[in-house]
């Protein structure tokens, strides 16, 4: 009987631990923090994160990345639109992983 309840207890023990794994937020396990971009403008924008294209950014158009935690770097550089030269922004910061922010250019 006394065997019967020390495994009875290391399984509810076991079982236990496991539920509280499962409860970790992915941001927390991947060490990520959430980035939305937001094209307020009328032209498109090539995107860049951390020195590698991610997409074209229409018009007036949203888009969030997870972005590893620590020092980023993001451009944007105007696609199309512009009289002599396209308008090019450089953020860069260093963001704790499971926060969010947003960019608006």
């Amino acid at each position: 009987m006394k065997k019967l309840l020390i495994s009875l207890f290391v399984v509810f023990l076991a079982i236990g631990c496991a539920k509280k794994d499962a409860t970790v937020p992915n941001c927390e396990q991947d060490q990520t923090f959430s980035m939305e971009f937001t094209n307020g403008t009328d032209n498109p924008y090539d995107l860049y994160i951390n020195d590698q294209f991610q997409q074209v950014m229409i018009a007036k158009s949203k888009v969030t990345y997870d972005i590893p935690a620590g020092y980023w770097s993001a451009e944007v550089v105007q696609k199309s639109g512009y009289t002599t030269d396209p308008t090019d922004k450089v953020y860069s910061n260093t963001y704790e992983s499971c926060t969010n922010y947003y960019i608006v250019f």
